[in-house]
């Protein structure tokens, strides 16, 4: 069995903080004033004087002052703010007053990069502007570490170049260069387009290959300037994700006083927060795939047209190696031809049998994903092979672990070390430890240890290039986000537009581990302040055919509906999907109608995420139909957006492995998974799906959900009870059509 790694969470710089004095007296804290923090967003506050359209907004002001009182005293707060509630200012605003106060710096973490945005390029430096007299605003947005270059390692393969790249790689290479002479930021999203991977992975800067401060580059590098940033910032921007990496290595070194991955901190607030149990399964889990390890391989020994003879890692080591007569060198050139390039290709050849194996057993069965339980341990795969392929695997990098360990020991323990040698010798070894952990999740994956924690493992396809990968991720998080997370912080503000569940935050409270947590928590929801039932009509037809039994005749309805809500409102018109088949579905049956004849479609999948929206609002009259990332974090204000199909109740494929899974778990228990998980999650996704709509107080619009369930079925009822408050209208076809007629006429 592969150990598992040290490194098998990400590893992280952890800055110099000096010893801590353990006898310090603890710091007064200057409590917050709730009535001066909701009257900074009331009428003759800060907000009010810096904006020329101000709306007061008694929602927010009373967000606000709830926020204010969970920094005062302590605690977590479930928080859902409706649309148009301003829920960005009610949380940054209390933050800035405590940092000012108090020298505590919040850490505001986000899922989307619109969000992302939306707070540091105009929420943050708006409330700097505001407070400017009154307080310094200072904060930062961080990013993992590979979003950055790294000049030493750009500055070796710039010296490695002819050994580590083809012609077209170097080209390319010699632009980034010239770019990081300009940027002030050094990031991925500062160039102008993303570089081939197999160019940024010599040059991206990577947490085992940095020498901190013993860099020569230490100075201007643009990671440690965003650190150095972030210690002295009031609020830290992260995602998810890179808050999730730092709960991680905090957990592997258990050490949650210390910076990790972001700067220490006791104040959090988690926005988009219904998403964070989906960031924390993808950084707590292990997976693997073919295009990874693939990757992996070629960054070591690289074939293929325009290398003349090999290029890669091994190869510029071994042609620095050539150069040096010592015997230490010899003997290293000689572990480097006779061991490692022929291991490496053997372990490339081994590994391809083992996804193509892999591979076929989907397509056997004719899916693009299978979850494994405790018997796919008997299943006939692995005496077709599986099993050899896995241990052959497993074993070469075993190999290839022990070559690499071999020469860095030689190379380190040589009188005087070659400085230009142990860079190169740095990067394999990271290599080696990468390929170590992606054997340690394809054995945790596919052939677990009998004694260990549950597990939600499982194969799937990704993409349609046969890249298939291999996943585990532990059943219950809930444990893991309570002890460490939530409890290591003295106040964590969760919040969203879509928390609450039938008007209860009983479903993510237990899949936070928040029902268990002891000490203050608060749960609160801050209505919309806009003018539903005025300004939105939602319908729902009783006469189509439910999705789940009439699958072609419900497309047809969902068609229908698309076609008549457009003629209605003249276009203007989103369907949203929950599947990709079925927007192409769609999208072909509109265009055999003729609906491109009379204005514009844009369809999920024929363009980029951006673009489509770009080319949907500036036409002000045509149609989009997308899924997944469509249902949130997409904003059309105005004339744009005016109508909104939903074509079925959104809930999460059953066989998919994370849901199967939970949804097992429960009934073992003696639950009913259908009302405990299902309901919960479509509930969640629902009002995601509304919230598209309406978007500021003038915006109005018509939602049509095409599925008769919703109002004919005892759970589309308590669905229905979380929208908000339209004016509603349930009936045939015909009755709706009419309706829509006077709504927009």
């Amino acid at each position: 069995m592969i150990a598992r790694p040290d490194w098998d969470t990400p590893i992280v710089y952890t800055p110099d903080i000096g010893a801590v004095d353990e006898e310090a007296p603890a710091v007064e804290l200057t409590p917050l004033d709730r009535r001066s923090v909701e009257g900074d967003l009331g009428p003759k506050g800060a907000i009010a004087r810096s904006l020329p359209l101000y709306e007061d907004r008694a929602s927010q002001r009373e967000m606000a002052g709830a926020v204010a009182d969970l920094y005062n005293d302590g605690g977590i707060g479930l928080l859902e703010a409706g649309t148009g509630v301003g829920k960005s200012l009610a949380y940054l605003v209390p933050a800035l007053r405590w940092a000012a106060a108090n020298g505590e710096c919040t850490v505001v973490s986000t899922n989307t990069i619109n969000l992302q945005e939306q707070l540091v390029r105009k929420d943050l430096p708006f409330l700097a502007g505001a407070l400017a007299g009154e307080q310094e605003v200072r904060f930062v947005l961080l990013k993992g570490w590979r979003n950055y270059v790294c000049l030493l390692r750009l500055a070796q393969s710039k010296l490695l170049a002819s050994s580590l790249f083809a012609d077209e790689s170097r080209t390319e290479l010699e632009e980034i260069a010239d770019w990081a002479e300009r940027t002030t930021d050094g990031s991925l999203a500062d160039l102008a387009s993303p570089p081939r991977s197999e160019v940024w992975d010599e040059i991206a800067a990577e947490p085992d290959l940095c020498r901190k401060s013993a860099c020569p580059h230490y100075g201007r590098c643009f990671l440690f300037q965003a650190r150095r940033e972030a210690q002295k910032a009031d609020v830290v921007v992260v995602n998810h994700h890179l808050l999730m990496s730092d709960v991680a290595v905090k957990r592997a070194k258990q050490n949650w006083e210390d910076a990790a991955v972001i700067p220490a901190y006791t104040r959090l607030v988690v926005d988009e927060a219904h998403h964070i149990e989906d960031a924390a399964a993808a950084h707590l889990g292990t997976s693997a795939s073919r295009r990874g390890l693939q990757q992996l391989f070629a960054r070591l020994v690289r074939h293929g047209a325009g290398t003349r003879g090999g290029r890669g890692l091994l190869h510029s080591l071994e042609v620095r190696l050539m150069t040096a007569p010592d015997l230490l060198s010899a003997a290293s050139l000689d572990i480097i031809r006779k061991t490692l390039v022929p291991g490496v290709d053997a372990a490339r050849e081994k590994a391809t049998f083992l996804f193509d194996l892999l591979h076929s057993y989907l397509q056997s069965r004719g899916e693009m994903v299978r979850r494994l339980t405790g018997d796919f341990a008997h299943d006939p795969i692995w005496n077709a092979g599986l099993s050899a392929a896995l241990t052959d695997v497993l074993g070469e990098i075993r190999l290839m672990q022990s070559g690499l360990d071999m020469i860095r020991i030689r190379m380190e323990g040589a009188k005087k070390p070659d400085e230009s040698v142990m860079p190169l010798i740095g990067e394999m070894i990271a290599v080696g430890r990468r390929l170590e952990g992606a054997a340690f999740a394809l054995e945790g994956a596919l052939r677990p240890p009998p004694q260990g924690e549950p597990m939600v493992r499982w194969i799937e396809l990704r993409g349609r290039e046969g890249n298939v990968g291999v996943s585990a991720v532990p059943l219950d998080l809930a444990p893991i986000l309570r002890e460490d997370l939530f409890s290591r912080v003295e106040t964590a503000i969760l919040t969203s537009a879509t928390l609450a569940t039938d008007s209860r935050f009983d479903f993510l409270s237990r899949r936070l581990g928040l029902d268990s947590i002891g000490g203050n928590v608060l749960t609160e929801i801050f209505p919309s302040p806009f003018e539903y039932p005025t300004h939105a009509l939602f319908m729902v037809p009783t006469d189509v055919p439910p999705p789940n039994q009439d699958s072609a005749g419900h497309m047809q309805a969902v068609v229908r509906s698309i076609i008549d809500v457009t003629a209605a409102s003249d276009g203007g018109v989103f369907g949203l999907f929950t599947s990709h088949r079925d927007v192409r579905s769609a999208a072909a049956e509109l265009r055999a109608r003729g609906i491109e004849r009379s204005r514009p479609l844009y369809v999920h999948g024929e363009d980029t995420r951006d673009n489509l929206l770009r080319k949907f609002r500036e036409s002000e009259r045509a149609i989009l139909l997308g899924t997944a990332s469509f249902w949130e974090g997409v904003d059309v204000p105005g004339r744009a957006l005016r109508g909104l199909i939903i074509a079925r109740l959104p809930f999460r494929v059953p066989s998919e492995p994370v849901t199967a899974a939970h949804c097992e778990a429960i009934v073992e228990r003696g639950g009913d998974a259908f009302a405990e998980y299902m309901v919960p999650h479509a509930a969640l996704r629902l009002k995601q799906g509304f919230g598209r709509l309406i978007r500021t107080a003038t915006d109005r619009g018509v939602v049509v959900l095409v599925d008769p369930r919703a109002v004919n079925k005892g759970y589309g009822r308590s669905l229905l009870r979380d929208l908000p408050p339209a004016r509603r209208v349930f009936g045939p076809w015909s009755t709706i059509v009419k309706q829509l007629q006077s709504f927009y006429s």
